[in-house]
């Protein structure tokens, strides 16, 4: 799907009426006894800048998703969260369909609630998000920018992992699904001319439990297709994975990233605390131990442990650091 910029022609007032809609909606709801009593917390006021004419029209174009991007965590109510996110995700898509925005770094932006996963040598980026539902289920959100000889093809990304098959493990996953999450980390690998993008990313799940997942994408006829045989739980393992998934307690966090020097994929070990939490995924915490992928010569990345432990620990919260 090839897209060009299309100028908006309401700008900032078109949003920022947007956002006094979004706070309306959250106020009435303020109303309702039943909403008071596990209301989240008031959203945060957002300055904008002294004066805009100071900026290029790409910070312009960056600073309007600033202005929209806090409502999507702040807002009180499940229907202004919704809200807040379909319109931070049409302006997204209408902000990078511009081809001059692949070159721009969005660094603020990345200090918001979007994530942003990139590498100097791809022609792909994903920005993503997620809203927090009252029932402590993560819905995400997402857009993939991908450069093209011809100009810019878009693709939007809407949360399908609650209606996902029991073996999305075990097979590939074509647009529209997507399993969602926070993406950070995006690798360039090719597989015998086939270009992959390997691609880290953090999911709050639920109430009970976070998840870490390496996934892998690509391109099939134009579309994005997710999942790729190139994981091996060992040496001695004859199968491949599709991705991984590390599913633990919601009061944890792994460290998980890709070490450019050593080519490995750095990730905690997750287990029980005790015997009888095996198998329940809601108690596993990190073990203390570290493993790691590392590609073979013929592109397959293959775990083991490592004795080296000092990969950054002491980031705060890694998973999601940009």
């Amino acid at each position: 799907m090839q897209i060009t910029l299309q100028k908006s022609t309401q700008g900032l007032k078109a949003i920022l009426f947007a956002c006094l809609c979004l706070l309306s909606l959250s106020a009435k709801a303020q109303t309702d006894s039943t909403e008071i009593e596990n209301e989240e917390p008031q959203p945060a006021t957002v300055e904008a800048p002294v004066n805009r004419e100071l900026l290029t029209p790409l910070e312009q174009d960056e600073d309007d998703l600033i202005q929209i991007a806090p409502f999507v965590i702040s807002s009180t109510t499940d229907s202004a969260k919704l809200a807040s996110a379909e319109i931070l995700q049409a302006k997204l898509l209408e902000v990078l369909a511009n081809p001059a925005t692949f070159d721009f770094e969005f660094a603020n932006l990345r200090m918001t609630t979007v994530a942003i996963a990139s590498h100097p040598k791809s022609n792909v980026r994903l920005f993503t998000f997620n809203i927090i539902l009252k029932s402590g289920v993560f819905q995400q959100y997402g857009v993939i920018q991908q450069k093209t000889k011809t100009g810019i093809s878009l693709f939007s990304l809407n949360d399908t992992a609650q209606n996902l098959p029991k073996d999305y493990l075990e097979t590939t996953i074509e647009n529209p699904e997507w399993i969602g999450g926070l993406y950070y980390q995006l690798i360039p690998h090719k597989i015998k001319r086939k270009q992959y993008y390997v691609v880290m990313a953090f999911d709050g799940h639920n109430l009970n439990s976070n998840r870490s997942i390496i996934d892998v994408l690509s391109f099939e006829n134009g579309l994005p297709v997710w999942g790729a045989p190139i994981f091996r739980d060992g040496i001695e393992d004859p199968s491949e994975e599709m991705r991984v998934v590390f599913e633990y307690h919601k009061s944890s966090r792994i460290l998980m990233r890709y070490e450019e020097e050593q080519k490995t994929i750095v990730f905690d070990e997750v287990g029980p605390p005790f015997p009888a939490a095996q198998g329940n995924v809601f108690y596993y915490i990190p073990t203390g131990d570290y493993s790691g992928y590392k590609p073979s010569k013929k592109g397959i990345f293959t775990k083991e442990a490592l004795e080296v432990t000092d990969f950054g620990q002491g980031i705060p919260n890694p998973t999601i650091f940009r």
